[in-house]
């Protein structure tokens, strides 16, 4: 039987979720060795496109497989955690709504496998200023993954979309009254400037047993700055349309509004799970779910 990977914890560095599975998934590729066990040369080697990097969690174990990995990553932050982390790596800094055009400047087209992990990282929600975690109430309401070339904060929206606007942006990961009631609260009470002030809005506000009030409507905000509902629908039909015939696009998610996208986008797909013991060690881990598509 096959040992597990588990990523160590390590605080500068995301606790990449199901390793073990995806890995399994991408066996079918066409064994990275030869037949005395060394490495193949790396223009014959299987090519896979992590194209949410993140610190290379998932990379690292495919790199060291064998594989021929092109990592992309939206922040640039994280991106130089990757980079410091193993420096050999060919990472880039893009989004993955233009995988295509990445792919093509790095001879990347034509690929085995793509992985996208959506979300962000441990280490937005431990280490970061940027008023991704509802526990730091001090932070500014920010959000942005590349402040470099965003410009719209969680900030600028809650204080200038009108009520029905607001309402949509959250109805978009909240139950329809709950979305209509945090953005009546919100017009209310406007302006909001730190995590701080949007939790003190939304306090009391029932959406789902045992999540803090300010979960969903800070999940929403941080969705609606960096555009990830549109850009995980571009990423997928750019990303299959780079794989070769029997290559596999493997999606993982973690909330249902990026779930709900990733199950309409093909027929021809199969669903895995974390086990429990990864769940005992990565409680991230119990939201997860990897879905599969091979091309035909």
């Amino acid at each position: 039987m096959k040992s597990k990977i588990f990523p160590k914890k390590d605080d500068q560095y995301h606790e990449s979720v199901m390793i073990n599975e995806v890995v399994e998934e991408i066996s079918h590729i066409k064994s990275p060795t030869d037949k005395e066990g060394k490495k193949l040369k790396e223009s014959i080697r299987p090519k896979v496109i992590d194209v949410t990097l993140g610190t290379a969690g998932h990379a690292k174990v495919l790199m060291d497989a064998g594989f021929d990995v092109l990592g992309i990553e939206i922040d640039p932050k994280i991106l130089n955690i990757a980079k410091t982390r193993i420096p050999e790596g060919k990472f880039v800094l893009g989004n993955f709504s233009e995988i295509d055009e990445i792919a093509k400047n790095n001879n990347f087209s034509q690929v085995d496998a793509i992985l996208m992990d959506l979300g962000v990282s441990n280490l937005h929600l431990k280490n970061d200023e940027r008023g991704f975690s509802f526990t730091e109430v001090d932070q500014a309401l920010d959000m942005r993954l590349n402040p470099d070339v965003q410009g719209v904060t969680a900030a600028d929206m809650v204080n200038a979309l009108d009520k029905t606007q607001l309402t949509n942006l959250f109805a978009r990961i909240m139950k329809y009254p709950h979305a209509k009631e945090v953005s009546e609260k919100i017009f209310e009470n406007r302006p909001l400037v730190t995590v701080g002030d949007l939790k003190r809005v939304v306090y009391g506000i029932a959406h789902k047993p045992g999540l803090d009030a300010a979960t969903l409507p800070m999940l929403a905000l941080r969705v609606a700055v960096n555009s990830e509902l549109e850009n995980l629908k571009e990423g997928l039909n750019k990303g299959y349309e780079l794989l070769k015939i029997g290559g596999k696009l493997l999606v993982i998610t973690f909330h249902s509004g990026e779930d709900e996208i990733v199950r309409q986008f093909k027929k021809n797909q199969w669903e895995r799970r974390p086990n429990e013991e990864e769940i005992y060690q990565n409680q991230k881990a119990r939201s997860a779910r990897l879905r599969i598509f091979t091309k035909s």
